[in-house]
């Protein structure tokens, strides 16, 4: 087991699985790997011996071997009113270190730092007159203008653009935010679809109709309050999380544009970060998604309970695998 529960409710020491969820895709190959080389040994046939337990060795071999070390060297501590990260795996372009911790009430955005990365580039190559140093880690317009002689224009129709962008993922927390209201008002199916339906239409995505709808099924002033928080996130300023960032830019897009590129790149994009409202504290988990389901659903459930306003700046689906 992979968690290691604490007296108290809620505490946990969560470290990468070394199986998968799905013990079938370990026994089936095993299974059928040692019966071969069993019937290779009874009727003497070496090759039908060797080869099976050289696959095996490879797959599931490596991928479990790959999971044992990163079980040693990462651990997401819950603690009662912190995360704190220990990873010696590390990644080669977040300088985050060995060592992160957060506050649960510093936590306002959660997203994928392919977004961060993606953002961060798009302003870079608006910027290449201005030569940003490969390993700037403040993209603040107050220190690009100051640091660098951008004219504040060119920042502001940057931001402009990639906030309509951002606001669209925002509106994911609206949604969600719903099917808790959903879930715990019983809400039928039938009006489900039917808000569903109308909220397509930018003029009834707003507040006041969602209450109109809701209003026979008595909802409560907190999750009304929530909502209201969502809603109020869109019209908010969202980017600035992005533009404090620990990770080295430059080196990640000279390693994107080599041979093996496209995979190492992969698997930095599928970091989650961890954002204050500004940006300036972060926790960058670099191996969340090697933990099991259950440990998974218990980490975002403990961070959804202990603040509920965060804002997940990702798609429905996206949330929905990492609360699955």
């Amino acid at each position: 087991m992979s968690a290691e529960l604490g007296q108290e409710s809620g505490r946990a020491t969560l470290r990468p699985a070394v199986l998968p969820d799905d013990v079938k895709v370990f026994l089936i190959p095993v299974t059928i790997g040692s019966i071969i080389a069993v019937v290779g040994g009874i009727i003497g046939n070496l090759i039908m011996v060797v080869l099976p337990l050289i696959m095996l060795a490879v797959f599931p071999g490596l991928p479990i071997l790959f999971h044992f070390l990163f079980h040693l060297m990462v651990k997401i501590e819950i603690l009662d009113d912190r995360l704190k990260v220990t990873d010696y795996a590390s990644n080669a372009f977040v300088k985050a270190g060995s060592h992160q911790e957060i506050l649960f009430n510093d936590i306002s955005y959660v997203y994928y730092l392919g977004r961060e990365i993606n953002l961060l580039t798009s302003l870079r190559n608006k910027l290449k007159e201005f030569n940003i140093a490969g390993d700037e880690a403040d993209y603040t317009k107050d220190n690009l203008v100051r640091s660098y002689g951008v004219p504040e224009r060119v920042l502001t129709e940057f931001e402009s653009s990639s906030q309509k962008g951002l606001t669209d993922y925002a509106a994911t927390g609206v949604l969600m935010r719903l099917e808790e209201i959903y879930a715990k008002y019983r809400v039928p199916k039938k009006a489900k679809n039917r808000i569903t339906k109308a909220l397509k239409d930018e003029s009834n995505f707003n507040l006041d109709y969602l209450k109109s709808e809701l209003s026979r099924y008595s909802i409560d002033r907190e999750d009304l309050e929530m909502l209201k928080s969502e809603f109020d996130s869109i019209d908010g300023d969202v980017l600035a999380p992005f533009l404090m960032t620990k990770v080295d830019i430059g080196k990640y897009r000279k390693t994107e544009n080599q041979r093996h590129g496209v995979s190492v790149t992969a698997k930095t994009d599928n970091v989650l970060v961890l954002s204050n409202n500004d940006g300036t504290k972060k926790t960058y988990l670099m191996h969340f998604h090697d933990l099991s389901d259950k440990d998974l659903r218990h980490l975002f459930g403990l961070m959804h309970s202990k603040k509920r306003s965060v804002k997940y700046l990702m798609t429905k689906q996206e949330l929905k695998r990492l609360t699955r």
